[in-house]
């Protein structure tokens, strides 16, 4: 069924979530408006009328409810737009056929298909609006005369033309769908591989460092241990020990830096390595809970945001506890980060990136390009919620 969505792209399930809500409240004042016709035109049937219209009442009620409480797919769109034809239509013979106020809201049907399907669902579904009301208009007593004949088809022409109106509706909204989904998928490869380049400089940084600067420190670490043996030395002790502790920082900056850890380890493993380091520089303890099944394109990307969040947390939060979640959500992983430090002013964050600190700026600029969000909240009370959602899927490119 969601082959029937208007462009090539997947269907996007907020979009099809906020079309039905749409329908739903172009659906309630519709209900009004044909009650309070009646009260204007009258009725053949007036009980029957009234029973059909507050079937059509709950109905509208019920559909409003139920996409606000459920998440709906292609074939709720194409039956709830079945039962509003249906409606319409006795609704309309009830009162009037072919003169019936009612008539009115048979626009319904393809201004609402234009917006959630392609253009030949709405072609189809204003040429059985248009059927319905003919079929409905001509069996009605007023449609036998020669007067009744002519409005009849007046009236069926304005409704093909509003039908042939909303197919075009439709196709420019498919036209523009699919450029909007050719765009977003050329930035989202243009963020990979800026992603990509930059996971390869760092690998290329962390085997220059680990081939070059760690082993000459260690190398020099083994000469200071032969000289102490020989001659021992406060001096040459303490040397010792500088160079042990910045060979130890060093091997955490490599390990940092390569992207090992998340090749081969997984998503827990790289934000355990990350916030193990943040949590020793900055002095506050770490929990960390992750709850991810499946391998998700955008991990690389969760594991660079969570590093500066955390460096961040580091210089600047002076927290004691950091509370680190990594879940997946259906096809999205969202990754918060909380801490209990000195919380943060907005306007200090805006100054420091005009200042050129722009770790943030950058990493929210990441994240939307990915299609995600990354909001910052802080407590008056301090402290800082971060929160981090990336969508997945199989179109999702690789990060």
């Amino acid at each position: 069924m969601s082959e029937e969505r208007r462009g090539a792209t997947p269907p996007d399930p907020t979009a099809e979530m906020e079309a039905e809500r749409l329908v739903g409240w172009l659906r309630l004042p519709a209900v009004v408006l044909i009650g309070f016709g009646e009260t204007v035109s009258g009725t053949d049937d007036r009980d029957g009328f009234l029973i059909v219209l507050l079937a059509f009442a709950v109905w509208a009620v019920g559909a409003m409810i139920w996409v606000h409480r459920h998440r709906v797919d292609p074939r709720f769109g194409l039956w709830s737009s079945t039962v509003d034809m249906a409606a319409i239509t006795a609704l309309s013979f009830l009162s009037g056929g072919g003169f019936s106020e009612a008539r009115i809201a048979y626009v319904l049907i393809p201004v609402t298909l234009a917006f959630r399907f392609k253009p030949e669902m709405t072609a189809v579904g204003g040429a059985a609006a248009v059927l319905a009301y003919l079929t409905q208009a001509l069996s009605h007593p007023s449609g036998r005369t020669q007067d009744g004949l002519r409005t009849i088809a007046i009236q069926a022409g304005y409704l093909a033309w509003v039908s042939a109106a909303a197919v075009l509706l439709a196709f420019l909204l498919a036209r523009r769908t699919r450029r909007v989904g050719a765009l977003a998928t050329g930035t989202n490869r243009l963020l990979a591989d800026a992603l990509n380049a930059e996971e390869r400089e760092r690998q290329a940084l962390s085997e220059s460092l680990h081939d070059s600067a760690l082993q000459n420190l260690l190398a020099v670490r083994h000469e200071l241990q032969e000289a102490a043996d020989g001659e021992p030395s406060p001096g040459i002790a303490r040397a010792e020990a500088i160079v042990a502790e910045t060979a130890k920082d060093l091997r955490e900056m490599v390990a940092d830096l390569h992207p090992l850890v998340l090749e081969h380890g997984g998503l827990k493993a790289a934000l355990s390595a990350v916030a193990a380091r943040a949590g020793r520089i900055g002095g506050f303890r770490v929990h960390l809970v992750c709850d991810t099944r499946d391998h998700h394109p955008h991990e690389r990307l969760v594991v660079t945001v969570a590093r500066e969040l955390l460096n961040n947390v580091a210089k600047h939060a002076g927290a004691q506890e950091v509370e680190i979640r990594c879940v997946q959500e259906s096809e999205a992983i969202r990754l918060t980060v909380i801490d209990d430090g000195v919380g943060f002013d907005p306007a200090v964050l805006e100054e420091r990136a005009s200042a050129g600190h722009i770790g943030l700026s950058s990493q929210r600029a990441r994240v939307e390009l990915a299609g995600g969000t990354l909001t910052l909240i802080s407590g008056p009370a301090g402290g800082v919620v971060a929160t981090v959602r990336l969508p997945g899927g199989p179109s999702a490119p690789s990060l």
